[in-house]
């Protein structure tokens, strides 16, 4: 039994076909972030710092991660500039922030990394 060449062309047409949709798509698996603050009670002009660990889905650390932290206070405007974000590796990430005034702060942490959707995670601290 002879294939005619008309079946070959359409087997090699769907085989690259396939590969080039699998190239071409580019899917944002989730991840999760985990933030821990270093102390219980923040003080004002005192460093606050924070602890993130980023992760996939299966548990698996995320390197390279782009971290941007913002902080501001909830009951008046003010924000702080003295924020600095440093990685520790396997995908832990530790941010301070110089929170200035006594009062509420609102902390959002944005992580961006390349495969994987941008994650924001919030938290409201007291300052004393």
């Amino acid at each position: 039994m002879r294939v005619r060449p008309f079946f070959w062309f359409f087997l090699a047409f769907s085989c690259i076909g396939v590969l080039t949709f699998a190239v071409l798509l580019h899917t944002q698996v989730p991840a999760v972030m985990q933030v821990q603050l270093d102390q219980q009670r923040p003080v004002a002009n005192g460093f606050t710092t924070l602890e993130l660990h980023l992760t996939d889905s299966q548990g698996l650390p995320i390197e390279q991660a782009q971290v941007l932290p913002d902080a501001r206070m909830t009951n008046m405007s003010m924000v702080t500039n003295q924020i600095r974000v440093k990685s520790l590796g396997h995908g832990t990430y530790l941010t301070q922030f110089q929170l200035y005034m006594a009062g509420p702060w609102e902390i959002s942490i944005e992580a961006h990394a390349d495969g994987f959707e941008p994650i924001t995670k919030t938290l409201f601290v007291q300052v004393e």
